[in-house]
């Protein structure tokens, strides 16, 4: 059975609130941070959230939406090589889970703060709390709006990106990868009827 249909909205910069919050995760946990957001054809609910997201992960838009973030914000990683080794797709890994776990609105706002001011930061560029505060009350407002019905929040295990191992130094990958095999790989899914945004992290030395 076919899964359901999804769209984006036209590509555009960030809003400057997303865009300051996201740059600052990047400094914090050495991130190629990205944010991903889509429409469904139907209302993603916590009962269906898990297949909505593979259902997702496995179109072709998710891919066009992971290349756009990779080049608009400017890191070029998932692009193909112009040397002889051309990037192996699709951007997928094989046999992944991708499980949701549900994690309520202080979860996603906690999980934002430890992002800039607790994560491993190889760099020490971790944000004092008065920093912080409101890089992430200003990206939560831009993203989920100050009135309105409810949101709903979900953490995903990272195992669906192709991984580089660099910490495990398990095999050696397959191109083009985004996760890093460590603490710092997140996936953080947020929805409200039938529009969702997927936030990803992947911070390494």
């Amino acid at each position: 059975m076919d899964g359901p249909n999804f769209t984006a909205p036209p590509p555009g910069p960030e809003p400057p609130a997303v865009d300051a919050f996201l740059s600052a995760v990047d400094h914090a946990m050495n991130s190629n941070t990205l944010l991903l957001t889509a429409v469904c054809e139907v209302p993603v609910t916590a009962g269906n959230r898990q297949d909505v997201l593979h259902a997702f992960l496995r179109s072709a838009l998710f891919e066009q939406l992971m290349r756009a973030a990779d080049r608009c914000r400017g890191w070029y990683n998932l692009a193909d090589d112009d040397d002889d080794r051309p990037c192996e797709r699709p951007l997928l890994r094989a046999g992944f889970r991708a499980t949701t776990s549900p994690l309520g609105e202080a979860g996603f706002l906690a999980r934002l703060h430890w992002m800039l001011c607790e994560a491993f930061s190889p760099y020490a560029h971790h944000y004092p709390a008065k920093e912080a505060e409101p890089l992430v009350r200003a990206f939560a407002r831009e993203l989920l709006g100050a009135h309105g019905p409810a949101w709903s929040f979900a953490t995903v295990s990272p195992d669906f990106l192709r991984s580089s191992f660099y910490h495990s130094g398990e095999e050696e990958p397959l191109r083009p990868v985004y996760f890093d095999g460590s603490d710092s790989d997140t996936a953080t899914f947020v929805h409200r009827d039938r529009t969702f945004h997927l936030l990803l992290t992947n911070g390494s030395p």
